[in-house]
Formats: C-alpha cells, structure tokens, sequence
C-alpha cells in the first residue's frame, strides 16, 4: 500500500463512487478478505446487493487508507466504540493512535475524512433527492426552522441540505450521535459565504472548538465537514478521489461553498 503523508494542518477529505453494478467478483472477493468478522457477518444481512456493495466498498476503503498512513495491514485494522457508538482506532502502533477519521455514504457517492490528533466528522447527502423539509419543526432549532420557512420556496431544499449535513457533521465529530439534541444548537449564514455556530446554555461546548466547511462535489451532492480547532497554522483541505481497494487514487477538485471565520 502507498504510505501518504498528512500534517496536523491538513485534512485528506477522499471521495469514492460506487459503481451502479459490479461485477467484478476478484475485486469483491479480495474485499471480503479484508473485513473483520463481524463486518462480514452485518455484510451478509444486507438484503439488497446494492446495499452489500456500498457496505463493502465503505469498510474497505476505509481498511484501505488507514493502511496508507501508518504501517498496519488493510485487514488487521481494529476498532472498539465509544460509548455512543462511535468508531475509533484500537491499534496501539503511534502512527495509528494519532489519526482521526469519520465516514460517510449517501446515494453512489462515499466520503472519508481523516485528520491527525483532533476530532474531525463528515457528512455527504444526495441533494438530487427531494428534501424533506416537514423534519425540520422537529430537528432544527427554532430560529434555523423560523429562518427556513420564511426563505423563497424555491430555495428551501439547499437550506435544509446546508443546515441538515452541517448539524451531521458536528455531532459526528463531537462522537455522540443523536444523544446531542439537534435543536439546542443552530447554524447561521452571511452574506460572505461564511457559518457559526452557536449553542443554547447546557450543552457544554464552545463555537471556538470547531470549524466549518461546506463543500460540492458534484451537482447531486452535498458535503459538510467538521473539525476541531488547534492553535496552530490554516487549515488545508486536500480533496482525492479513489477507486475501490485504492486500485488507483489521485486529486479531486471539490468546491468550497462556504466555510467558518478563519477557517
């Protein structure tokens, strides 16, 4: 596997396809080879091959580019989970203990991001679809609700999507899942293409600890990633696209559509 290097200022935010068939058994073959047991049991539950070919190419490119940052083999990765679920690497090795990583899939389009020694969460959504827009009374914050409906209805869908894959992003990162109430915190906007967030008394977190950015990899998709702010040099973003297995791997050129103040 090609060793890639990644500095405490970078995020490597890697993008993968998933093709609509495949029938490529060796390469579904040398997949299953790299899963732990338990991830080919939950691989056989899934009743749609669809959904077995993204589960495969989701724990498999993860197994993947883990092995491209530290020296430990696609199929000896561990895992454990925090108490919420979470995911996080188990392996003692140093170059392993200091990388961070959060996944996530919507649609034909999988995403990874990986950082060094802070927290980082992700989240892709298939836009394409329609939005579903009633959630929002229950899921978003008062104002974010209020702000949303008052918006021309033809921009209500990129709202939801912008606020909806933003609050993902963040409660990923923090590794509690959906014990983190989405309405006690909200996202704004402002007219230089920049997000805050801020949060209601009790939930015990600081706008300053994280930092935002939303981005567009394609017209079908929207990406939101959080991570978690240090003292040291701007953050850099590179954005790579892979191929299943990391066959092959290269640039990919996402578009910023908005970020956090001094991010």
């Amino acid at each position: 596997m090609q060793q890639l290097q990644i500095d405490s200022h970078q995020v490597h935010l890697w993008h993968l396809y998933v093709p609509e068939q495949d029938d490529d058994a060796t390469c579904e073959e040398k997949g299953m080879a790299l899963l732990a047991p338990e991830e080919r049991e939950r691989h056989g539950r899934f009743h749609f091959a669809r959904d077995r070919r993204r589960y495969l190419m989701t724990r498999g490119l993860i197994r993947s580019l883990l092995s491209c940052y530290a020296p430990i083999a696609p199929q000896d990765w561990q895992f454990e989970n925090n108490a919420y679920g979470r995911p996080r690497i188990a392996n003692a090795l140093p170059q392993a203990q200091r990388l961070r990583f959060n996944i996530s899939h919507s649609a034909s389009l999988i995403v990874a991001a990986l950082a060094v020694e802070r927290e980082v969460g992700v989240d892709v959504e298939h836009t394409a679809r329609a939005a579903p827009l009633e959630i929002a009374e229950n899921f978003f914050s008062a104002r974010e609700a209020k702000e949303l409906q008052q918006l021309p209805v033809g921009l209500q869908p990129s709202r939801f999507w912008d606020l909806w894959t933003l609050k993902e992003s963040y409660i990923k990162a923090r590794g509690m899942g959906l014990s983190l109430p989405l309405d006690r915190f909200s996202f704004s906007f402002d007219d230089t293409n920049r997000v805050a967030i801020d949060f209601e008394d009790g939930l015990e977190d600081s706008a300053a600890r994280w930092q935002f950015w939303q981005l567009q990899p394609d017209n079908a998709h929207a990406v939101a990633l959080c991570l978690e702010r240090t003292q040291s040099q701007d953050v850099q973003i590179l954005c790579r696209k892979a191929t299943p297995l990391l066959a092959s791997f290269g640039e990919f050129q996402g578009t910023v559509t908005r970020r956090s103040a001094g991010s």
